[in-house]
C-alpha cells in the first residue's frame, strides 16, 4: 500500500528548498555586484571653445566606481595630452574625486573627437565630443 508524504512534511521541504534556492540567488547577486562596484569606473565629458587657430578643452574624469583609478595616459585623437592634466607619470583618482582641467591644443579640427583615458591596469576608457 502506497502512502503520500503528510502535509507539514511536504511544506518543510518546500520551504527548506526555497530557502536554500534563495540563499543561493542572494550569494550570487552580492559577489556580482561587490566586483563591479571594486573597480574604477570613469566619467569622461570634454567641451571644446576655439580663440583664432587654438583650441581650449575643457576636459572632466570623474571617478564614479569604487576603487582609485592611477590614469597613466589622456590622448584626445592620438595626441597625447596628460602633461597638461598632471605632472607626474601618473595621476591617483579617488572614488568620488574628479579631474577637472584645461588642455590647449593647437590645430584641433572642428568636428568629432574622441578623447581615450588609460589606467595602469592596461584598461581603456573613451568619450567622444563634437567641438
Amino acid at each position: 500500500m502506497l502512502r503520500g508524504l503528510s502535509p507539514l512534511i511536504s511544506s518543510a521541504i518546500l520551504l527548506a528548498s526555497t530557502i536554500a534556492i534563495g540563499y543561493l540567488i542572494y550569494n550570487y547577486a552580492s559577489t556580482s555586484t561587490s566586483a563591479i562596484i571594486q573597480k574604477p569606473q570613469l566619467i569622461i565629458s570634454a567641451n571644446a571653445d576655439y580663440v583664432g587657430s587654438k583650441a581650449y578643452v575643457e576636459v572632466s574624469i570623474k571617478n564614479a566606481g569604487g576603487a582609485a583609478a592611477n590614469i597613466t595616459s589622456v590622448k584626445i585623437d592620438n595626441v597625447e595630452v596628460k602633461g597638461s592634466l598632471f605632472s607626474g607619470s601618473y595621476y591617483l583618482l579617488r572614488p568620488g574625486s574628479e579631474l577637472h582641467r584645461v588642455v590647449e591644443l593647437n590645430n584641433l579640427a572642428s568636428g568629432s573627437h574622441i578623447i581615450i583615458v588609460t589606467l595602469s591596469d592596461g584598461s581603456e576608457f573613451k568619450a567622444s565630443f563634437i567641438s
